[in-house]
């Protein structure tokens, strides 16, 4: 099959991921440690709004991807989305970093507020621009060419991530700095997607008809999880995310406690060398999957990765984590490369069975499973920090958390990439099989095609 898209239209769409994971990432990293370590609130009311966050996305992420895959509109069923979601989340990436000077309850339902807005805008954005992925490019050679030049955009949405909060946050205990932080990030942002919808965010023509389906909300959910690879999926992208929120949680703890390190921006230093390091071998993943197909890719990251994290267990210097954290790096390319690829095959299989594209459901349900992913992150850092005595911030704390933060460092994460493993060995979508998948689905397609032109 030829190429149906340009390159600068590529570009432009994977932009759109960059922007994606470069607002939520710089969420993540940084708003627990701004209400645990600025603002001063009580790591029980931060787990309580984490929590009522989370059920929330039971709703709210499905909802979202449930109607885009059936909206029919001039602007299309997925960018339109896009669209509405634009200005209000620029507005909350500013609007979460002041809270009230006082008050312990009142910040607390600030803090709930503002996740619960935030998260609705950010789906607008994030679950449409997810979904069109695997809509607009079905062949292995162009999913393969975008979902590299994606993930390259991601890894550098992740070093800014890390990055630009560390310049201007400076003292991570103080307030102002994280204020500015969000200005910046919102002009970027703002710049960024206004790109990806002008030269990016395309919809398929044949395609034009698969708004018009049969299955209610609840039935949509239903099917899908009768497929046992999305199961498995949705299993390792839980886990995946979870390793990700907790390290964006505690490693500013982590650097400060540990490593001794005295600035955020030091903090960043370490965080974006993972992601420079992801970005440099993120083609040699590629030619892995090709060669050996994303199952095998997939699991020889995440072994890899876990290997190189093992010395965390009993470095202390800064110096020393700077050299663990380029090895850890290796791994980490391969897992952000894969994880967001692999899904595409589960969404593929759905299309032969229903003969409708329905990326809005599955990335809806994955979403809501990232965001669950974020009860049970902060829940395990509650607990660890709760045993430890340090549940309140202090900025000596006259107990010792280093085990605490060397064990959710490295020891929890293993054991999710563990479980993960064992669910990739039963994932269906062998080399062999996402081949024989994609002959199926060009006649499917073409198809579509002139059904649409005869409509």
């Amino acid at each position: 099959m030829s190429e149906q898209f340009s390159k600068g239209q590529k570009i432009a769409f994977s932009l759109g991921n960059g922007v994606e994971w470069f607002i939520n990432s710089a969420f993540n990293l940084w708003v627990f440690t701004f209400y645990f370590s600025a603002v001063k609130l009580s790591i029980g009311y931060i787990m309580m709004a984490y929590i009522i966050w989370t059920i929330w996305n039971a709703f709210n992420d499905p909802l979202i991807g449930y109607l885009s895959d059936r909206t029919h509109t001039r602007f299309g069923r997925r960018r339109i989305y896009v669209m509405i979601g634009f200005i209000p989340v620029l507005a909350l990436e500013i609007l979460i970093w002041l809270p009230p000077l006082s008050g312990q309850i009142t910040q607390f339902y600030y803090l709930l507020i503002m996740l619960l807005l935030y998260d609705t805008a950010y789906t607008l954005i994030a679950l449409p621009t997810d979904s069109l992925f695997p809509e607009l490019y079905t062949s292995v050679k162009e999913r393969t060419q975008v979902n590299t030049i994606r993930q390259i955009f991601a890894a550098v949405g992740l070093i800014l991530a890390a990055l630009i909060p560390g310049i201007f946050i400076g003292d991570i205990n103080a307030r102002d700095g994280y204020l500015m932080n969000g200005i910046v990030t919102a002009i970027i942002v703002g710049v960024s997607l206004l790109i990806f919808l002008k030269w990016g965010a395309k919809e398929r023509e044949e395609f034009k008809l698969d708004y018009q389906q049969n299955f209610s909300l609840f039935q949509g959910l239903k099917y899908a999880f009768k497929s046992l690879g999305f199961i498995l999926y949705i299993i390792m992208f839980f886990l995946y995310e979870f390793i990700l929120l907790l390290l964006a949680t505690i490693v500013p703890l982590f650097s400060n406690r540990i490593l001794g390190t005295t600035s955020a921006f030091e903090t960043s230093i370490l965080m974006g060398l993972l992601y420079i390091i992801g970005i440099a071998f993120m083609y040699i993943w590629k030619s892995l999957d090709i060669k050996l197909g994303s199952r095998i890719g997939y699991g020889i990251s995440m072994v890899l990765y876990f290997a190189a994290s093992i010395p965390m267990l009993f470095i202390s210097s800064y110096f020393e984590a700077i050299i663990v954290v380029i090895f850890m790096g290796i791994g980490f390319g391969g897992m952000l490369y894969f994880i967001w690829y692999i899904v595409a095959d589960v969404i593929d299989d759905d299309e032969l069975k229903t003969g409708v594209r329905r990326e809005g459901i599955f990335f809806g349900i994955a979403n809501f499973f990232m965001r669950l992913s974020m009860i049970l992150s902060i829940t395990i850092v509650g607990l660890v920090f709760v045993q430890t005595g340090w549940d309140e911030y202090k900025p000596i704390p006259n107990v010792d958390v280093d085990f605490g933060l060397r064990f959710l460092f490295v020891v929890v994460p293993g054991i999710a990439l563990g479980v993960s493993l064992i669910c990739l060995y039963f994932f269906p979508f062998t080399k062999k099989k996402v081949l024989e998948m994609k002959a199926k689905l060009n006649e499917l397609h073409q198809e579509k095609m002139d059904k649409v032109r005869t409509s």
